[in-house]
Protein backbone atom coordinates (compact mmCIF):
# COMPACT_ATOMS: atom_id res chain seq x y z
CA UNK A 1 0.00 0.00 0.00
CA UNK A 2 1.49 3.31 -1.05
CA UNK A 3 2.27 5.78 1.72
CA UNK A 4 2.77 8.93 -0.31
CA UNK A 5 -0.22 9.11 -2.63
CA UNK A 6 -0.65 12.79 -1.85
CA UNK A 7 2.61 13.58 -3.63
CA UNK A 8 0.90 13.22 -6.98
CA UNK A 9 1.11 15.53 -9.96
CA UNK A 10 -1.87 17.54 -8.77
CA UNK A 11 -0.32 18.08 -5.36
CA UNK A 12 2.88 19.23 -7.01
CA UNK A 13 0.80 21.59 -9.13
CA UNK A 14 -0.80 23.03 -6.01
CA UNK A 15 2.58 23.69 -4.44
CA UNK A 16 3.88 25.32 -7.61
CA UNK A 17 0.85 27.58 -7.72
CA UNK A 18 1.55 28.66 -4.15
CA UNK A 19 5.22 29.28 -4.89
CA UNK A 20 4.40 31.20 -8.05
CA UNK A 21 1.84 33.46 -6.40
CA UNK A 22 4.01 34.08 -3.35
CA UNK A 23 6.89 35.01 -5.62
CA UNK A 24 4.60 37.40 -7.49
CA UNK A 25 3.62 39.01 -4.19
CA UNK A 26 7.26 39.40 -3.16
CA UNK A 27 8.13 40.96 -6.49
CA UNK A 28 5.26 43.40 -6.14
CA UNK A 29 6.40 44.26 -2.63
CA UNK A 30 9.90 45.03 -3.86
CA UNK A 31 11.42 42.25 -1.80
CA UNK A 32 12.79 40.33 -4.76
CA UNK A 33 13.16 41.10 -8.43
CA UNK A 34 12.96 38.23 -10.83
CA UNK A 35 11.23 37.01 -13.93
CA UNK A 36 7.69 35.58 -13.66
CA UNK A 37 7.64 32.13 -12.11
CA UNK A 38 6.33 29.37 -14.36
CA UNK A 39 3.65 27.09 -12.93
CA UNK A 40 2.94 23.49 -13.80
CA UNK A 41 1.10 22.70 -16.96
CA UNK A 42 -2.66 22.47 -16.60
CA UNK A 43 -2.77 19.04 -18.18
CA UNK A 44 -1.13 17.26 -15.24
CA UNK A 45 -3.44 14.53 -13.90
CA UNK A 46 -5.68 15.32 -10.95
CA UNK A 47 -5.14 13.84 -7.49
CA UNK A 48 -8.07 11.48 -7.02
CA UNK A 49 -9.23 10.24 -3.61
CA UNK A 50 -7.71 6.95 -2.52
CA UNK A 51 -10.27 4.39 -1.40
CA UNK A 52 -9.42 1.01 0.10
CA UNK A 53 -11.98 -1.79 -0.25
CA UNK A 54 -11.75 -4.20 2.71
CA UNK A 55 -13.51 -7.36 1.54
CA UNK A 56 -15.03 -10.02 3.78
CA UNK A 57 -17.14 -11.95 1.25
CA UNK A 58 -20.91 -12.36 1.34
CA UNK A 59 -23.46 -12.50 -1.46
CA UNK A 60 -21.66 -9.68 -3.24
CA UNK A 61 -18.82 -12.11 -4.02
CA UNK A 62 -21.19 -15.03 -4.53
CA UNK A 63 -21.26 -17.53 -7.41
CA UNK A 64 -24.77 -18.49 -8.54
CA UNK A 65 -25.96 -21.78 -9.97
CA UNK A 66 -27.18 -19.95 -13.06
CA UNK A 67 -27.48 -16.47 -14.56
CA UNK A 68 -31.16 -16.25 -13.55
CA UNK A 69 -30.67 -17.74 -10.08
CA UNK A 70 -30.88 -15.31 -7.15
CA UNK A 71 -31.21 -17.60 -4.14
CA UNK A 72 -29.11 -20.65 -5.07
CA UNK A 73 -25.46 -19.58 -4.80
CA UNK A 74 -22.23 -19.96 -2.83
CA UNK A 75 -21.32 -16.75 -0.95
CA UNK A 76 -17.76 -15.46 -0.77
CA UNK A 77 -16.37 -17.02 -3.94
CA UNK A 78 -14.80 -14.34 -6.14
CA UNK A 79 -11.84 -12.27 -4.86
CA UNK A 80 -12.48 -8.53 -4.53
CA UNK A 81 -9.67 -7.66 -6.93
CA UNK A 82 -11.66 -9.41 -9.68
CA UNK A 83 -14.86 -7.55 -8.75
CA UNK A 84 -13.12 -4.18 -8.84
CA UNK A 85 -11.62 -5.06 -12.22
CA UNK A 86 -15.14 -5.42 -13.61
CA UNK A 87 -15.81 -1.80 -12.59
CA UNK A 88 -12.91 -0.50 -14.68
CA UNK A 89 -12.39 1.96 -16.27
CA UNK A 90 -15.45 3.72 -14.79
CA UNK A 91 -14.35 3.63 -11.14
CA UNK A 92 -10.94 5.11 -12.00
CA UNK A 93 -12.65 8.27 -13.22
CA UNK A 94 -13.21 9.39 -9.62
CA UNK A 95 -11.09 7.23 -7.29
CA UNK A 96 -7.85 5.28 -6.95
CA UNK A 97 -8.90 1.94 -5.49
CA UNK A 98 -6.86 -0.59 -3.55
CA UNK A 99 -8.09 -3.90 -2.14
CA UNK A 100 -7.54 -5.69 1.17
CA UNK A 101 -8.95 -9.22 1.08
CA UNK A 102 -9.71 -9.61 4.78
CA UNK A 103 -11.77 -12.77 4.26
CA UNK A 104 -14.28 -14.41 1.93
CA UNK A 105 -17.15 -15.92 3.91
CA UNK A 106 -20.79 -15.35 4.70
CA UNK A 107 -21.40 -12.61 7.26
CA UNK A 108 -22.74 -15.04 9.88
CA UNK A 109 -19.46 -16.98 9.93
CA UNK A 110 -17.36 -14.26 11.60
CA UNK A 111 -16.43 -14.26 15.29
CA UNK A 112 -15.87 -11.29 17.58
CA UNK A 113 -12.10 -11.78 17.61
CA UNK A 114 -12.36 -11.47 13.81
CA UNK A 115 -14.53 -8.36 14.27
CA UNK A 116 -11.68 -7.00 16.38
CA UNK A 117 -9.20 -7.72 13.58
CA UNK A 118 -11.53 -6.10 11.04
CA UNK A 119 -11.55 -2.83 12.95
CA UNK A 120 -7.76 -2.84 13.10
CA UNK A 121 -7.59 -3.54 9.33
CA UNK A 122 -9.95 -0.62 8.61
CA UNK A 123 -7.96 1.74 10.84
CA UNK A 124 -4.70 0.68 9.20
CA UNK A 125 -6.16 1.36 5.76
CA UNK A 126 -7.43 4.79 6.82
CA UNK A 127 -3.94 5.93 7.78
CA UNK A 128 -3.15 6.37 4.12
CA UNK A 129 -6.55 6.34 2.41
CA UNK A 130 -9.26 8.99 2.13
CA UNK A 131 -11.97 6.45 2.91
CA UNK A 132 -12.72 2.75 3.29
CA UNK A 133 -15.47 0.57 1.83
CA UNK A 134 -16.15 -2.66 3.72
CA UNK A 135 -18.01 -5.41 1.87
CA UNK A 136 -19.87 -8.16 3.69
CA UNK A 137 -22.96 -10.31 3.59
CA UNK A 138 -26.29 -8.68 4.31
CA UNK A 139 -27.53 -11.20 6.92
CA UNK A 140 -25.61 -9.55 9.78
CA UNK A 141 -24.46 -6.45 7.90
CA UNK A 142 -26.16 -4.11 10.35
CA UNK A 143 -24.14 -5.67 13.17
CA UNK A 144 -20.91 -5.39 11.19
CA UNK A 145 -21.77 -1.74 10.53
CA UNK A 146 -22.63 -0.83 14.14
CA UNK A 147 -19.49 -2.57 15.43
CA UNK A 148 -17.34 -0.49 13.08
CA UNK A 149 -19.31 2.65 13.95
CA UNK A 150 -18.51 2.17 17.64
CA UNK A 151 -14.89 1.08 17.31
CA UNK A 152 -13.13 2.71 14.32
CA UNK A 153 -11.03 5.59 15.67
CA UNK A 154 -10.99 7.75 12.54
CA UNK A 155 -13.31 10.46 11.27
CA UNK A 156 -12.73 9.52 7.63
CA UNK A 157 -15.62 7.94 5.72
CA UNK A 158 -16.33 4.26 6.32
CA UNK A 159 -19.00 2.76 4.05
CA UNK A 160 -20.31 -0.80 4.33
CA UNK A 161 -22.00 -2.46 1.38
CA UNK A 162 -22.96 -5.79 -0.12
CA UNK A 163 -25.61 -7.29 -2.36
CA UNK A 164 -28.89 -9.18 -2.29
CA UNK A 165 -28.11 -11.08 -5.48
CA UNK A 166 -24.92 -12.99 -6.34
CA UNK A 167 -22.42 -11.41 -8.74
CA UNK A 168 -22.00 -14.05 -11.49
CA UNK A 169 -22.39 -17.70 -12.42
CA UNK A 170 -19.11 -18.28 -14.24
CA UNK A 171 -15.61 -19.24 -13.27
CA UNK A 172 -14.59 -15.60 -12.97
CA UNK A 173 -16.37 -12.45 -11.83
CA UNK A 174 -16.63 -11.18 -15.40
CA UNK A 175 -18.01 -14.42 -16.82
CA UNK A 176 -21.78 -15.11 -16.99
CA UNK A 177 -22.83 -12.27 -14.72
CA UNK A 178 -26.17 -12.80 -13.00
CA UNK A 179 -29.05 -11.04 -14.74
CA UNK A 180 -30.08 -8.06 -12.64
CA UNK A 181 -27.35 -8.45 -10.05
CA UNK A 182 -27.14 -5.46 -7.72
CA UNK A 183 -23.55 -6.10 -6.64
CA UNK A 184 -21.63 -4.06 -9.24
CA UNK A 185 -23.79 -0.96 -8.79
CA UNK A 186 -23.67 -1.19 -4.99
CA UNK A 187 -19.87 -1.52 -5.00
CA UNK A 188 -19.37 1.30 -7.52
CA UNK A 189 -21.69 3.71 -5.70
CA UNK A 190 -20.22 2.92 -2.28
CA UNK A 191 -16.74 3.77 -3.58
CA UNK A 192 -18.21 6.97 -5.05
CA UNK A 193 -19.79 7.82 -1.69
CA UNK A 194 -16.55 7.28 0.24
CA UNK A 195 -14.57 9.30 -2.31
CA UNK A 196 -17.01 12.20 -2.08
CA UNK A 197 -16.13 12.81 1.62
CA UNK A 198 -19.82 13.68 2.11
CA UNK A 199 -19.97 11.42 5.18
CA UNK A 200 -16.82 12.69 6.90
CA UNK A 201 -17.47 12.51 10.68
CA UNK A 202 -20.63 10.42 10.13
CA UNK A 203 -19.03 7.28 11.49
CA UNK A 204 -19.91 4.14 9.55
CA UNK A 205 -22.74 4.33 7.04
CA UNK A 206 -24.46 1.60 5.06
CA UNK A 207 -24.95 2.01 1.31
CA UNK A 208 -27.10 -0.30 -0.81
CA UNK A 209 -29.71 0.23 -3.50
CA UNK A 210 -28.50 3.84 -4.01
CA UNK A 211 -29.49 4.69 -0.42
CA UNK A 212 -27.34 5.84 2.52
CA UNK A 213 -28.22 4.87 6.10
CA UNK A 214 -26.68 5.41 9.54
CA UNK A 215 -25.13 2.26 10.98
CA UNK A 216 -26.84 2.68 14.34
CA UNK A 217 -30.35 3.02 12.92
CA UNK A 218 -30.54 0.82 9.82
CA UNK A 219 -32.00 -2.69 9.80
CA UNK A 220 -32.71 -5.44 7.31
CA UNK A 221 -36.45 -5.62 6.72
CA UNK A 222 -36.87 -8.27 4.01
CA UNK A 223 -35.17 -11.59 3.34
CA UNK A 224 -34.91 -11.26 -0.45
CA UNK A 225 -35.82 -7.78 -1.77
CA UNK A 226 -33.11 -5.45 -3.07
CA UNK A 227 -34.55 -2.55 -1.03
CA UNK A 228 -34.37 -4.56 2.18
CA UNK A 229 -32.47 -2.01 4.31
CA UNK A 230 -34.47 0.75 5.96
CA UNK A 231 -34.23 3.21 8.83
CA UNK A 232 -37.57 3.22 10.58
CA UNK A 233 -38.88 6.52 11.97
CA UNK A 234 -35.79 8.61 11.14
CA UNK A 235 -35.37 7.65 7.47
CA UNK A 236 -32.23 7.39 5.38
CA UNK A 237 -29.38 9.90 5.43
CA UNK A 238 -29.43 10.47 1.68
CA UNK A 239 -29.08 8.82 -1.69
CA UNK A 240 -26.94 8.59 -4.81
CA UNK A 241 -28.44 9.59 -8.14
CA UNK A 242 -26.07 8.56 -10.90
CA UNK A 243 -22.86 10.38 -10.04
CA UNK A 244 -24.55 12.81 -7.61
CA UNK A 245 -24.26 12.16 -3.87
CA UNK A 246 -27.10 13.81 -1.94
CA UNK A 247 -26.91 13.90 1.87
CA UNK A 248 -29.71 15.75 3.65
CA UNK A 249 -29.51 14.32 7.18
CA UNK A 250 -26.65 13.46 9.52
CA UNK A 251 -26.03 11.36 12.64
CA UNK A 252 -25.93 13.46 15.80
CA UNK A 253 -22.22 12.72 16.37
CA UNK A 254 -21.28 15.20 13.63
CA UNK A 255 -21.85 17.92 16.26
CA UNK A 256 -18.57 16.81 17.86
CA UNK A 257 -16.62 16.61 14.60
CA UNK A 258 -14.13 19.33 15.55
CA UNK A 259 -13.31 17.88 18.98
CA UNK A 260 -12.07 14.63 20.49
CA UNK A 261 -15.55 14.11 21.95
CA UNK A 262 -16.36 12.56 18.56
CA UNK A 263 -14.35 9.42 19.40
CA UNK A 264 -15.83 6.54 21.39
CA UNK A 265 -14.02 4.97 24.37
CA UNK A 266 -13.80 1.66 22.49
CA UNK A 267 -10.22 1.78 21.21
CA UNK A 268 -9.63 -1.88 20.35
CA UNK A 269 -5.87 -1.47 20.43
CA UNK A 270 -6.22 -1.19 24.20
CA UNK A 271 -7.77 -4.66 24.66
CA UNK A 272 -7.07 -8.21 23.54
CA UNK A 273 -8.88 -9.68 20.54
CA UNK A 274 -10.22 -12.30 22.95
CA UNK A 275 -11.60 -9.78 25.44
CA UNK A 276 -15.22 -9.97 24.31
CA UNK A 277 -17.59 -11.93 26.57
CA UNK A 278 -20.65 -13.91 25.54
CA UNK A 279 -23.85 -11.89 25.34
CA UNK A 280 -27.15 -13.47 24.24
CA UNK A 281 -30.61 -12.24 23.20
CA UNK A 282 -33.79 -13.45 24.90
CA UNK A 283 -36.88 -13.08 22.69
CA UNK A 284 -40.00 -12.68 24.80
CA UNK A 285 -43.35 -14.17 23.82
CA UNK A 286 -46.63 -15.02 25.47
CA UNK A 287 -45.97 -17.07 28.66
CA UNK A 288 -42.29 -17.53 27.73
CA UNK A 289 -40.22 -19.59 30.13
CA UNK A 290 -37.07 -18.35 31.82
CA UNK A 291 -34.97 -21.51 31.51
CA UNK A 292 -32.80 -20.10 28.75
CA UNK A 293 -31.80 -17.14 30.93
CA UNK A 294 -30.94 -19.43 33.84
CA UNK A 295 -28.92 -21.74 31.59
CA UNK A 296 -26.99 -18.86 30.06
CA UNK A 297 -26.11 -17.49 33.49
CA UNK A 298 -24.92 -20.93 34.62
CA UNK A 299 -22.78 -21.21 31.45
CA UNK A 300 -20.95 -17.96 32.23
CA UNK A 301 -22.77 -15.61 29.87
CA UNK A 302 -22.00 -12.04 31.00
CA UNK A 303 -24.90 -10.21 29.42
CA UNK A 304 -28.40 -10.75 28.05
CA UNK A 305 -30.45 -8.42 25.88
CA UNK A 306 -34.18 -8.94 26.33
CA UNK A 307 -36.31 -8.26 23.25
CA UNK A 308 -39.48 -7.59 25.14
CA UNK A 309 -43.05 -7.04 24.09
CA UNK A 310 -44.33 -3.47 23.83
CA UNK A 311 -42.08 -1.16 25.82
CA UNK A 312 -39.77 -3.98 26.87
CA UNK A 313 -41.94 -6.26 28.99
CA UNK A 314 -41.01 -9.90 29.62
CA UNK A 315 -43.02 -12.77 31.11
CA UNK A 316 -43.17 -13.51 34.82
CA UNK A 317 -40.99 -16.61 34.54
CA UNK A 318 -38.39 -14.74 32.49
CA UNK A 319 -38.47 -11.86 34.96
CA UNK A 320 -37.76 -14.17 37.89
CA UNK A 321 -34.87 -15.79 36.01
CA UNK A 322 -33.48 -12.34 35.17
CA UNK A 323 -33.59 -11.23 38.80
CA UNK A 324 -31.77 -14.37 39.96
CA UNK A 325 -29.10 -14.17 37.24
CA UNK A 326 -28.37 -10.51 37.98
CA UNK A 327 -28.17 -11.13 41.73
CA UNK A 328 -26.35 -14.46 41.84
CA UNK A 329 -24.13 -14.44 38.73
CA UNK A 330 -23.76 -10.69 38.14
CA UNK A 331 -25.24 -10.86 34.64
CA UNK A 332 -26.03 -7.50 33.03
CA UNK A 333 -29.31 -7.09 31.19
CA UNK A 334 -30.38 -4.56 28.57
CA UNK A 335 -34.09 -4.07 27.93
CA UNK A 336 -35.23 -3.48 24.34
CA UNK A 337 -38.42 -4.00 22.35
CA UNK A 338 -39.16 -6.63 19.73
CA UNK A 339 -41.50 -4.25 17.88
CA UNK A 340 -38.75 -2.92 15.58
CA UNK A 341 -38.95 0.71 16.70
CA UNK A 342 -39.68 2.74 19.81
CA UNK A 343 -37.88 3.31 23.09
CA UNK A 344 -37.49 1.41 26.34
CA UNK A 345 -36.75 3.27 29.57
CA UNK A 346 -36.46 2.53 33.27
CA UNK A 347 -34.41 -0.16 34.97
CA UNK A 348 -31.98 -0.18 37.88
CA UNK A 349 -29.11 -2.21 39.23
CA UNK A 350 -27.93 -4.63 36.56
CA UNK A 351 -30.85 -3.82 34.26
CA UNK A 352 -30.06 -1.11 31.70
CA UNK A 353 -32.62 0.52 29.39
CA UNK A 354 -31.70 0.12 25.73
CA UNK A 355 -33.57 3.20 24.51
CA UNK A 356 -34.52 2.75 20.86
CA UNK A 357 -31.63 0.43 19.99
CA UNK A 358 -32.72 -2.71 18.18
CA UNK A 359 -31.89 -5.88 20.17
CA UNK A 360 -29.06 -6.89 17.84
CA UNK A 361 -27.53 -3.40 18.08
CA UNK A 362 -27.90 -3.33 21.88
CA UNK A 363 -26.03 -6.64 22.00
CA UNK A 364 -23.05 -5.11 20.16
CA UNK A 365 -22.89 -2.18 22.59
CA UNK A 366 -23.29 -4.49 25.61
CA UNK A 367 -20.43 -6.74 24.41
CA UNK A 368 -18.14 -3.72 24.09
CA UNK A 369 -19.29 -2.29 27.42
CA UNK A 370 -18.55 -5.53 29.26
CA UNK A 371 -15.13 -5.73 27.57
CA UNK A 372 -14.16 -2.18 28.56
CA UNK A 373 -15.61 -1.78 32.08
CA UNK A 374 -16.74 -3.73 35.11
CA UNK A 375 -18.89 -0.80 36.28
CA UNK A 376 -22.54 -1.23 35.32
CA UNK A 377 -23.19 2.47 35.96
CA UNK A 378 -20.55 3.38 33.39
CA UNK A 379 -22.26 1.05 30.94
CA UNK A 380 -25.60 2.71 31.74
CA UNK A 381 -24.04 6.07 30.85
CA UNK A 382 -22.69 4.73 27.56
CA UNK A 383 -26.14 3.40 26.62
CA UNK A 384 -27.75 6.76 27.37
CA UNK A 385 -25.14 8.74 25.42
CA UNK A 386 -23.30 6.66 22.81
CA UNK A 387 -26.29 4.40 22.39
CA UNK A 388 -28.80 7.23 22.09
CA UNK A 389 -27.13 10.26 20.46
CA UNK A 390 -29.49 13.17 19.81
CA UNK A 391 -29.34 16.65 18.34
CA UNK A 392 -29.63 18.88 21.41
CA UNK A 393 -28.97 22.57 20.81
CA UNK A 394 -30.58 23.78 24.05
CA UNK A 395 -27.15 24.76 25.45
CA UNK A 396 -26.84 27.35 22.67
CA UNK A 397 -29.92 29.22 23.87
CA UNK A 398 -27.91 31.11 26.50
CA UNK A 399 -24.95 31.99 24.28
CA UNK A 400 -26.29 32.52 20.75
CA UNK A 401 -28.44 35.50 19.79
CA UNK A 402 -31.84 34.44 18.42
CA UNK A 403 -32.00 37.54 16.19
CA UNK A 404 -29.66 38.90 13.51
CA UNK A 405 -26.44 40.43 14.82
CA UNK A 406 -24.94 43.53 13.19
CA UNK A 407 -21.70 42.80 11.40
CA UNK A 408 -18.74 45.00 12.46
CA UNK A 409 -17.73 47.73 10.05
CA UNK A 410 -14.51 46.98 8.14
CA UNK A 411 -11.46 48.96 9.24
CA UNK A 412 -9.63 50.84 6.46
CA UNK A 413 -6.15 52.17 7.17
CA UNK A 414 -5.44 55.65 5.71
CA UNK A 415 -2.86 55.94 2.96
CA UNK A 416 0.14 57.99 4.20
CA UNK A 417 0.70 61.34 2.45
CA UNK A 418 3.96 61.57 0.41
CA UNK A 419 6.72 63.74 1.88
CA UNK A 420 7.85 66.94 0.03
CA UNK A 421 11.06 65.22 -1.02
CA UNK A 422 9.07 62.32 -2.50
CA UNK A 423 6.77 64.75 -4.35
CA UNK A 424 9.35 67.20 -5.74
CA UNK A 425 12.58 65.17 -5.88
CA UNK A 426 15.91 66.07 -4.23
CA UNK A 427 18.22 66.65 -7.16
CA UNK A 428 18.57 67.38 -10.85
CA UNK A 429 18.59 63.68 -11.67
CA UNK A 430 15.39 62.86 -9.78
CA UNK A 431 12.29 62.10 -11.80
CA UNK A 432 9.39 64.55 -11.67
CA UNK A 433 6.47 63.90 -9.32
CA UNK A 434 4.33 62.59 -12.16
CA UNK A 435 6.79 59.85 -13.06
CA UNK A 436 6.44 56.26 -11.81
CA UNK A 437 9.85 55.06 -10.61
CA UNK A 438 10.51 51.39 -9.90
CA UNK A 439 10.05 50.92 -6.13
CA UNK A 440 13.00 49.83 -4.04
CA UNK A 441 13.04 47.70 -0.93
CA UNK A 442 13.34 50.83 1.27
CA UNK A 443 10.19 52.48 -0.10
CA UNK A 444 6.54 51.77 0.76
CA UNK A 445 4.52 52.45 -2.37
CA UNK A 446 1.36 50.67 -3.43
CA UNK A 447 2.30 47.15 -4.56
CA UNK A 448 0.39 45.34 -7.23
CA UNK A 449 -0.31 41.62 -7.18
CA UNK A 450 -1.99 40.63 -10.42
CA UNK A 451 -4.55 43.37 -11.00
CA UNK A 452 -5.30 44.05 -7.30
CA UNK A 453 -3.67 47.11 -5.63
CA UNK A 454 -2.46 46.84 -2.05
CA UNK A 455 -0.99 49.64 0.05
CA UNK A 456 2.17 48.90 1.99
CA UNK A 457 2.42 50.00 5.61
CA UNK A 458 4.79 49.36 8.50
CA UNK A 459 7.53 47.05 7.29
CA UNK A 460 8.37 47.49 3.57
CA UNK A 461 5.93 45.49 1.44
CA UNK A 462 4.37 43.70 4.44
CA UNK A 463 0.77 44.35 3.45
CA UNK A 464 1.48 43.26 -0.11
CA UNK A 465 3.14 40.08 1.10
CA UNK A 466 0.23 39.20 3.39
CA UNK A 467 -2.27 39.96 0.65
CA UNK A 468 -0.32 37.89 -1.84
CA UNK A 469 -0.22 34.94 0.52
CA UNK A 470 -3.97 35.21 1.11
CA UNK A 471 -4.59 35.37 -2.62
CA UNK A 472 -2.37 32.36 -3.24
CA UNK A 473 -4.13 30.31 -0.59
CA UNK A 474 -7.56 31.26 -1.89
CA UNK A 475 -6.70 30.41 -5.48
CA UNK A 476 -5.23 27.02 -4.54
CA UNK A 477 -8.14 26.07 -2.28
CA UNK A 478 -10.65 27.05 -4.96
CA UNK A 479 -8.68 25.14 -7.61
CA UNK A 480 -8.48 21.99 -5.49
CA UNK A 481 -12.19 22.21 -4.66
CA UNK A 482 -13.16 22.47 -8.32
CA UNK A 483 -10.85 19.61 -9.31
CA UNK A 484 -12.27 17.40 -6.54
CA UNK A 485 -15.86 18.15 -7.62
CA UNK A 486 -14.97 17.40 -11.21
CA UNK A 487 -13.25 14.14 -10.24
CA UNK A 488 -16.26 13.03 -8.20
CA UNK A 489 -18.56 13.60 -11.15
CA UNK A 490 -16.24 11.71 -13.49
CA UNK A 491 -15.47 14.80 -15.56
CA UNK A 492 -11.70 14.45 -15.30
CA UNK A 493 -9.48 11.42 -15.40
Amino acid sequence: MATAHRTSAASRLSRRLVVGLIATALVGAGTIATAPVAVAAADEPADKPKIVVVATGGTLAGKAAGRDTYTNYRAGTYPMSDLVAVLQPEVSAFADVEVVQFGNSGSGGYTFPQYHDLTIAVEDALRDADGVVVTTGTDTMEEFAYWLDLTVQSKKPVVITGAMRPWAAGDTASDSMVLGTDGPANLLQSIRLAASQETFCFGTVLSLNDEVHAARDVTKTNSTRNDTFATRLSGMLGWIDGSDVVINRAPARVLDCETNDWFTPFDLRAVSRDAYPRVEIFYNAQAAGGESISAWAAAGVKGVVTAGTGAGGISGAAGQARTAAARDQGVWFVSTTRTGSGSVSGGSGNIIPGGDLLPQKARILLILSRAFTGDVEQARTWFSTLGAPTFDSSALADVVSPTPVAEPEPTVEPTPEPSPSESAGTGAGDPPASASPVPSASETPAAVVGALPFTGGGAPGLAALVAGLALALGVVLYWQHQRRLSAQRGLIH
